[in-house]
């Protein structure tokens, strides 16, 4: 009788081995095999959910940021939009040395 339940125990054991290692797999891949179910993939839904937001580059280091939160600069009819105050400043200098 040791034995058998010596088996049942490793089985038991080895089964939730399984389950946890199947869990985090899943959640590795962000539920992707759930809204693959549901008839669409986990890029298209957040992609629905998500607001649009009009992006710029900066034109000092060239990254892309939001005309909601960057730092702007209004020359004539012009609006600017930078990513940062130093971004910002840089131009500023630049731009005085040029005048």
């Amino acid at each position: 009788m040791g034995a058998f339940l010596d088996a049942v125990m490793d089985l038991i054991f080895l089964a939730g081995v399984v389950w946890t290692i199947s869990r985090t797999i899943r959640g590795m891949m962000g539920g992707a095999s759930k809204n693959v179910r549901n008839g669409r993939q986990s890029g298209q839904s957040r992609a629905a959910n998500a607001r649009k937001v009009q992006t710029v580059r900066d034109p000092v280091c060239g990254m892309f940021v939001s005309t909601e939160v960057s730092h702007k600069l209004t020359i004539g009819n012009e609006v600017l939009h930078f990513c940062s105050r130093e971004c910002l400043e840089s131009y500023e200098r630049k731009a005085a040395k040029v005048s």
